[in-house]
């Protein structure tokens, strides 16, 4: 009975037994001490298995109707086929037994069907069958084999013939025997297969005899299509008893597919597609579906070709009507696999997901709105370029639109090392995707989606406005599916099929406690609210499917498969949602939707060039207005401050603000990916603070005051919780941008601005913490790092006059020498990437600088002194002479970057070479720091230009470092904007933030 599950199991707990100490401290290495503690409070079978108690099967559980014995391969006419497809199968003697009694079942099954079917079904039954045996008995075969290696059992003169010699092992009735005793749950689960792939493949050839007619009228204009000549598989998961979606080969020489559900869907989604575009002048492709209740067979739509630029455009327009109904009904998981290319028409091909009910009744809080609002966006429906990260933070994308072969996958996938060696191992190796037919092209070539932005965009608000205008009548199509089922992701198959993968692990195939005991992970954390979700998960991975749930458009309920799972896991109907979003479009939510789609198709790796942020020569005879044109800069002002508000997104009691930010996944990524603002002042919450008191400075505003009042609460609170725990802090970090400091910082520019005390008093409270947390940051620069603590705290000082604050400046700078790096001209600090220490304000040493000098005036530590030649010294080594410039070094290239930006390069060090410039009284050091100012001003002024606007990396930071100077040096002030040219870069659109964004911008442009 060592093949039953652990719920198949009736214990004896008649005496109480200690638990197995071995046993329990294997499964807390395995899963943790704190699953293994949840499962014995919950479970009272799990403690019994502990407890080593005896049992006996519950009665009514599975015991199998298949006997499965050893069959001897005698067919010496037929070789043993080593490779099915693309797929090598290793040890395929071993297969064999069960392949002979797996066929022969399923012809004794078949009866009246057999007419129905050539040979060559057999011989697919067969292939598909040794391939999902492989999957599960591969690793149990391969532990067998290094057994028999080390007991030295194996024959042969190298590892090849060492690998032969095991295959014929492999062939052997005692090995089958030996198997089947030592591994029965692995001889459980093959047996399951045989039996699910028997009774759906008698299925399969049932329907087929009973729709027959039917699929000769609908596909073949009346003809006949003969018998099933082939039946091809592995197009799908399985569920549901291992059904999954065949390609059905014909004796006509057609091929049709077969999916085991009712294709209602499709069909609906097909009748609002029509109804969209009777009013949109539009046509759109519609495959022919014979759909049944619990199956439905369809053409196959061909990957084809555009054969003109008119083609393509009427294909991407048609994509913005699909994408419109899709935002609107809520349709998700529309990857690359689900849309097929044919032509001019883009066809979605599984709308298994076709509308999504909700969980949660309310935003409690502004990051719960802002999540909900990208998931219920044109963004969530998976159509659009959207990025995942993996492992090294770049990303993939996998949307229907754009997704390409090659890419990174965010997961390792399980591959065979030495092959047909007895060295032959299980490993994990990176995985790229492959190519789909997903891409529109024409003449054979892949054209660039940014060149069809426009056409997308005329569709898709073609299609808005149509249904805009006619709501009534929409709503009356809406009505005819409400009867409808669709599928709901818990969670993402990779994950599922990863676990499932693992669970024929050898050690978990001896008992079948064990490995249900395995598949209990999947239930960590969520057992209070998903008990029945997560049973019916663990037995469809036991029955070796991918678990599938779905609710009725209508309803409440959460299904697996056609039992009920919950009765009320939902809050919102799927349907409910829809008329919700329907009563809600509008101009307002159009525009944004649009933003978006823009946004997506530009910021694709192919169009880097249109974001990437050139830096271009002001000449010195170039003339600019001596003023700027008031009625421009005004025009501008509004637009971004009307942005600002208008993607503000509040919890349901409006007492929370945040916003949308998209941010990149790292330098030189073209990956991103949309979240919730932080908190931190460089794109977070309290730079908002700011820009939004300052604005209310300028000129009050009913609106900007309620953003203000709320984000006030909302920083004083994070303050005050993490006065009460660290652990409440959005990061360890201290740095003054990026880090906790910036909070201080924050409230020190809201003091001075304001002259309230309250500002001043929460910058003492959160100086309290960062000074906490200075010990534990790991980063050394002023953006994110210690430095930044040393200067906010040095700022407090000026501000309070208090000494306690220089000596925390002193304890973060020296935190920070053991991190130092001695190069080969002074010191350096690296960057957090690893990457070598570089120049400039943001992460280099310009930044650095500014505290140690600052502690030299104020200390005369001559400590301090030695440690800013040494900070200096390695910076004026990566000075260029030829282009005037600190090179950026830090990717080991000769030639570096030579950028003008306030995080980078020229700008940022004059500027913070003018800030130690007003504090520090020696005579070396003032012609030292005025020598680098006069350096870095000729840069500055020559290339102050870019196409980003920003604080951090734009025209605007470069225009206000620039103003500074020339107040600081007692220049003559000059007007060197040109509004007229001002634009937001695609990424900048969805990023109010102050540094990186249109927030700062703004903040530029008031001031």
């Amino acid at each position: 009975m060592k093949d039953t599950y652990l719920w198949e199991r009736e214990y004896r707990k008649d005496q109480k037994k200690p638990a197995n100490e071995k046993k329990k401290q294997y499964w807390e290495q395995l899963l943790g001490e704190a699953l293994v503690s949840e499962l014995q409070k919950r479970h009272p079978d799990f403690q019994a298995y502990l407890e080593d108690q005896r049992f006996k099967r519950k009665e009514g559980t599975y015991t199998g109707s298949l006997r499965v014995e050893y069959r001897e391969w005698n067919d010496p006419s037929k070789e043993i086929r080593r490779k099915i497809g693309d797929t090598k199968l290793f040890f395929a003697e071993f297969y064999q037994p069960f392949l002979i009694t797996g066929i022969e079942e399923f012809k004794r099954q078949l009866h009246t069907g057999k007419e129905q079917i050539t040979s060559g079904v057999y011989e697919d039954f067969g292939n598909e069958l040794a391939v999902r045996l492989q999957n599960m008995a591969l690793r149990t075969l391969i532990a067998e084999m290094h057994g028999y290696k080390q007991r030295g059992m194996l024959k042969g003169a190298d590892s090849k013939e060492e690998y032969q010699d095991f295959c014929r092992i492999c062939g052997r009735k005692e090995f089958f025997y030996y198997i089947a005793a030592t591994y029965p749950v692995l001889i459980r689960c093959i047996r399951e297969r045989i039996e699910c792939q028997i009774q759906y493949y008698v299925q399969v050839v049932q329907w087929f005899r009973e729709d027959s007619d039917k699929i000769g009228e609908l596909f073949f204009d009346g003809g006949t299509q003969g018998r099933i000549t082939g039946i091809e598989s592995g197009l799908s998961d399985l569920h549901n008893g291992g059904k999954e979606v065949l390609k059905i080969c014909l004796e006509n020489g057609k091929k049709l597919l077969l999916k085991p559900r009712s294709m209602e869907n499709e069909q609906f989604f097909t009748r609002l597609l029509g109804w969209i575009s009777e009013r949109t002048g539009s046509s759109q492709y519609h495959y022919r579906i014979l759909s049944c209740r619990d199956h439905s067979w369809c053409e196959i739509v061909e990957y084809q070709s555009c054969e003109s630029e008119q083609e393509i455009r009427q294909y991407y327009r048609r994509l913005g009507e699909q994408l419109f109904l899709s935002y609107l009904l809520g349709t998700s998981d529309i990857h690359a696999e689900n849309l097929i290319a044919c032509g001019a028409y883009p066809v979605i091909v599984d709308l298994e997901a076709l509308a999504r009910p909700g969980k949660e009744i309310q935003a409690e809080s502004a990051e719960d709105a802002i999540y909900s609002w990208i998931r219920e966006s044109v963004i969530g429906t998976g159509i659009l370029p959207f990025y995942v990260w993996n492992k090294e933070g770049e990303g993939i994308d996998g949307s229907a639109i754009h997704s390409k072969k090659g890419q990174k996958l965010p997961f390792q996938i399980p591959a065979v090392a030495e092959e047909e060696t007895s060295n032959m191992y299980i490993t994990y190796r990176e995985g790229v995707t492959s190519a789909g037919r997903n891409l529109a092209w024409m003449k054979g070539k892949e054209e660039t989606i940014t060149a069809y932005v426009d056409d997308l965009l005329r569709g898709f608000s073609e299609a808005y406005q149509a249904v805009e205008k006619e709501k009534r009548s929409f709503q009356s199509v809406l009505e005819e599916g409400k009867g409808l089922k669709s599928r709901v992701v818990l969670m993402h198959t990779q994950r599922y099929a990863m676990l499932l993968n693992s669970s024929y692990h050898p050690s978990l195939l001896m008992d079948g406690a064990d490995r249900e005991i395995f598949l209990c992970s999947i239930g960590q954390g969520r057992r209070d609210r998903e008990e029945r979700i997560v049973r019916e998960e663990i037995r469809a991975l036991l029955r070796g499917d991918i678990p599938c749930f779905s609710s009725g458009m209508d309803e409440k309920s959460l299904y697996a498969g056609e039992e009920k799972c919950e009765e009320a896991f939902f809050q919102r109907t799927a349907y409910s949602r829809i008329l919700e979003r329907l009563g809600g479009i509008g101009q307002s939510d159009r525009n944004k939707q649009c933003d978006l789609i823009r946004t997506s198709m530009e910021l694709i790796p192919e169009n880097k060039e249109h974001f990437v942020n050139q830096i271009y020569e002001v000449r010195a005879d170039e003339e600019f207005e001596r003023t700027v044109n008031k009625e421009s800069l005004d025009r501008v002002i509004t637009m971004l401050s009307d942005r600002l508000c208008s993607y503000a997104l509040w919890n349901q009691k409006r007492s929370e603000v945040s916003w949308p930010v998209l941010r990149f996944a790292s330098s030189g990524s073209c990956a991103w990916q949309i979240r919730p603002m932080g908190i931190y002042f460089y794109d977070g919450l309290s730079g908002m603070l700011l820009l939004t008191t300052v604005m209310q400075e300028k000129q009050k505003s009913e609106r900007i005051e309620r953003i203000q009042k709320a984000l006030q609460r909302q920083l004083f609170r994070y303050t005050d919780e993490g006065m009460e725990d660290l652990k409440n802090l959005q990061s360890q970090n201290t740095g003054a941008y990026t880090g906790e400091s910036s909070v201080v910082y924050t409230y020190l520019k809201l003091y001075q601005l304001t002259k309230e005390a309250i500002y001043l008093q929460y910058a003492r409270k959160h100086a309290e913490i960062v000074s906490k947390i200075v010990p534990k940051d790991t980063c050394a620069d002023l953006l994110g790092g210690k430095a930044g603590a040393a200067w906010i705290f040095l700022q407090m000082f000026e501000q309070t006059g208090e000494e306690r604050y220089v000596k925390e400046a002193e304890k973060a700078v020296y935190s920070m020498l053991p991190q130092a790096v001695k190069m080969d001209c002074g010191i350096g600090w690296k960057l957090e990437t690893g990457e070598n220490p570089v120049s400039g304000m943001a992460h280099g040493n310009a930044g650095i600088l500014m505290p140690v000098l600052a502690l030299w005036e104020l200390t005369k530590k001559q400590e301090y002194e030695i440690l800013a030649e040494k900070v200096r010294e390695y910076e004026e080594s990566l000075y260029d002479e030829k282009r005037g410039n600190w090179i950026d070094r830090r990717k080991d290239k000769e030639e570096g970057e030579d950028t003008v930006a306030w995080c980078h390069g020229a700008a940022g060090i004059l500027l913070a070479r003018l800030w130690c410039y007003q504090r520090v009284t020696d005579r070396a050091w003032k012609e030292r720091l005025k020598n680098d100012i006069e350096r870095a001003y000729r840069k500055t002024e020559t290339y102050w230009k870019r196409d980003s606007w920003s604080l951090c990396h734009g025209t605007g930071g470069n225009l206000w470092i620039l103003d500074i100077a020339d107040r600081v040096l007692g220049k003559e002030q000059k007007n060197r904007m040109d509004i007229d040219e001002f634009q937001l870069l695609p990424q900048e659109r969805l990023n109010p933030g102050i540094m990186g964004g249109y927030g700062g911008i703004l903040l530029f442009l008031i001031t």
